[in-house]
């Protein structure tokens, strides 16, 4: 994997924009350098003291069981149930992208000041075609998963998922490269992306931004 360390937010975003025509990218953005692409799922495995299939399997069927009184519409097949379980915080074998490199940029660097954050760029893995004959628990490989309209949050954020085959692996890649950001560049870029509306309302619709946003503009703007 390619690894590189910028020095200005200029720089982020020409290694970020910077491909050749026909090349599509999707990113994910960490706030601490040292946190590998593991899916939720594999990173509480260990913590939950059940194997990773057991666990999966009996989270899904609780969520299933659980959710359908509050769900707008019942998904139509297997991958929007992971993708709606992961929307709401449950351990799943997917990983959230988004194709919008300003968004990537700022999950890097809206928490945890004291460490570099990344912003990953991926370019291949292929794309689940025909979502509802897919078995997301029988793949051989990652692949990339766009689910329908699920919430205004993902809508807003540009989002998608990689679907692992191996949820407790570190994902690689060979068209996979790391951007670091300094943490020390992390306030200065925050404030340049809430100019351009890159800030907690747009990723958070609702009261919910709102009062992040709030919170933040009184602490830590002045």
């Amino acid at each position: 994997m390619e690894t590189i360390k910028i020095k200005t937010f200029e720089e982020l975003l020409e290694t970020l924009e910077r491909q050749k025509t026909g090349q599509t990218f999707v990113y994910r953005g960490v706030s601490n350098i040292e946190y590998q692409l593991v899916t939720s799922l594999g990173r509480c495995e260990s913590s939950m003291g059940k194997p990773i299939d057991q666990l999966e399997t009996r989270l899904t069927k609780l969520f299933k069981e659980s959710s359908i009184p509050y769900l707008e519409h019942k998904p139509n097949n297997e991958l929007e149930w992971l993708a709606i379980a992961q929307h709401y915080g449950l351990p799943t074998r997917l990983l959230d992208w988004t194709y919008n490199p300003l968004i990537a940029i700022y999950f890097a660097i809206s928490s945890t000041p004291v460490t570099d954050g990344a912003v990953y760029k991926l370019s291949g893995c292929s794309t689940i075609q025909v979502p509802d004959e897919t078995d997301p628990y029988a793949l051989d490989k990652v692949y990339k998963y766009r689910p329908p309209y699920i919430s205004a949050r993902i809508q807003n954020q540009a989002g998608l998922f990689t679907v692992h085959h191996q949820p407790d692996v570190a994902f690689e890649h060979d068209k996979l490269m790391k951007v670091i950001i300094p943490k020390s560049l992390k306030a200065a870029i925050k404030k340049t992306l809430f100019k351009y509306g890159i800030n907690q309302r747009l990723m958070y619709p609702g009261l919910e931004g709102v009062a992040r946003d709030l919170r933040w503009l009184e602490t830590k703007m002045h």
